[in-house]
């Protein structure tokens, strides 16, 4: 590496402060470095601390040696993030260690290194909820810093970086500050949805909960290409919109191994009873539709937690207890462990993917359609499997709290990933697929915002933003 004589500095600085470290050959990532992206950089050195007081010593080291300004930086709490923004070829911060969280008067307080399996498993301890997403692995610095859609809870309570109340961040010179409505309160924005503007690391994040909704509903329907046809024809998205904040509506497109042709899942998720949720589809969506939900033995009912677990291991499933166990490590390593074989293949397994992320307007009937028949296309290649499209729709509380939060949010979001492994050709086929994914969303997409989902962007410029930019100037001090 360039400016070694740096490193050989910062080794030894590290060292006598008994903070662990460990040097790479630049090509395979120890356990703990790892990214869901099996492209991602390797960092030359992974720093790993404990403690606040470790990572605050380690910051302090890299402007006393003026590192900043010559070798690249990173941090790392999950590895999950689509732009890999949270690895480099040069340093990387690995918080996977400052793991500790707990629930006081309402206020969850969380270090960034917990995965939300942890989190999953505390919450239901103490019969609590905030929003957030449904991927076991994701470290919680990166996922309520940037995001936080829950399919269940988001359009009741809103986003996960918009329960942020709070938090300690370490900036790059070693300071450690205090973050809440009377304190930096212009970083408080930055860390709802905005990564904290880089202005440091975040050590400790402050998140308002509340009692664990008494149950949670849901139901899959596979519809046909006519059925599909038929929620174009009755503006599905734009009706839905109307319905219930406790009730949330999306479209999953994947394939099922012992199935050739493609699904589309038509899903609802509830917090009312399904005799409830289906009485206002009947109003709101209207009796076409609804009939296909009303065979109520196809709904499941059960405690949040269930419903966090819909894509888990039977063992898993079987053992909760198991979520308190998890680390971004271990689920790395043993991804069968905790996630069911179809889930491994088509997201959760570590691999080589391309994903992509727009708002979309509520008049998405015929993008719909488009995307089923594009599915359609591919019914018989070898690496169907290895591909979702989700369209979901937004609204409710998630855009009531808005000017809280410092990303632009839509009504309706559509993603999508493909996965492949080492065959160029895969790679390939994958790479133009999902090319023509894109396109067809992107013909729908809200030209009003500017910006995509920040949880789900893929190049770091998307990240860009005027606000963020002018905060991050505020409290930067790596060159100062």
């Amino acid at each position: 590496m360039r400016h070694s004589h740096r490193i050989i500095r910062l080794l030894a600085r590290l060292r006598e402060r008994g903070i662990d470290h460990q040097e790479t050959d630049g090509c395979a990532a120890p356990p703990e470095a790892l990214m869901h992206d099996r492209a991602a950089s390797v960092p030359t050195l992974v720093i790993s601390p404990r403690s606040e007081w470790g990572l605050g010593q380690t910051l302090n080291l890299l402007k006393e040696l003026d590192i900043y300004r010559y070798i690249p930086i990173s941090v790392k709490s999950g590895g999950h993030g689509y732009f890999n923004g949270a690895t480099c070829k040069g340093i990387m911060l690995n918080l996977t260690r400052m793991d500790k969280q707990h629930i006081s008067e309402e206020v969850l307080f969380i270090q960034p290194g917990c995965v939300l399996g942890q989190l999953i498993d505390l919450l239901a301890k103490h019969r609590k909820a905030v929003p957030h997403g449904d991927c076991f692995g994701v470290g919680v610095g990166g996922h309520f810093l940037t995001a936080g859609w829950d399919p269940l809870l988001a359009r009741r309570h809103g986003l996960g970086c918009q329960s942020v109340i709070g938090g300690r961040v370490i900036l790059w010179d070693g300071e450690v500050i205090n973050v809440d409505e009377k304190n930096n309160s212009s970083l408080l924005r930055a860390m709802r949805g905005g990564g904290a503007a880089g202005v440091g690391v975040v050590t400790e994040l402050r998140l308002r909960v509340f009692d664990e909704p008494p149950r949670a509903t849901w139901c899959f329907a596979r519809l046909s290409k006519d059925q599909l046809s038929i929620c174009r024809a009755h503006e599905i998205f734009s009706k839905a919109w109307n319905l219930p904040r406790d009730i949330s509506v999306s479209f999953r497109f994947h394939f099922d191994p012992c199935q050739l042709e493609p699904i589309c899942s038509f899903n609802i998720y509830s917090l009312l009873t399904p005799d409830e949720t289906i009485s206002h589809l009947k109003v709101h969506l209207g009796l076409e539709i609804t009939s296909y939900f009303i065979d109520k033995s196809k709904w499941t009912e059960g405690p949040v937690i269930s419903s966090r677990l819909i894509p888990a291991s039977k063992l898993l499933t079987a053992n909760p207890g198991m979520l308190a166990e998890m680390s971004s490590t271990s689920l790395h390593k043993s991804p069968l462990l905790y996630w069911n074989e179809q889930v491994v293949l088509r997201e959760m397994g570590r691999s080589y993917f391309t994903s992509g992320s727009h708002w979309i307007r509520l008049d998405c009937g015929a993008m719909l359609e488009e995307l089923y028949e594009q599915f359609e296309s591919a019914q018989d290649h070898p690496s169907r499997n290895r591909l979702y499209t989700l369209v979901i729709l937004g609204g409710g509380r998630m855009l009531e709290l808005q000017e809280e939060c410092s990303m632009p949010l839509g009504k309706a979001l559509a993603r999508f990933e493909g996965h492949w492994d080492e065959s160029y050709e895969e790679k390939r086929w994958i790479r133009a697929f999902t090319d023509k994914l894109s396109l067809i969303i992107r013909n729908c997409e809200d030209k009003v915002l500017q910006r995509p989902y920040r949880g789900d962007i893929w190049t770091i410029e998307q990240a860009e933003d005027a606000k963020l930019d002018g905060t991050l100037k505020t409290y930067d001090r790596r060159f100062t």
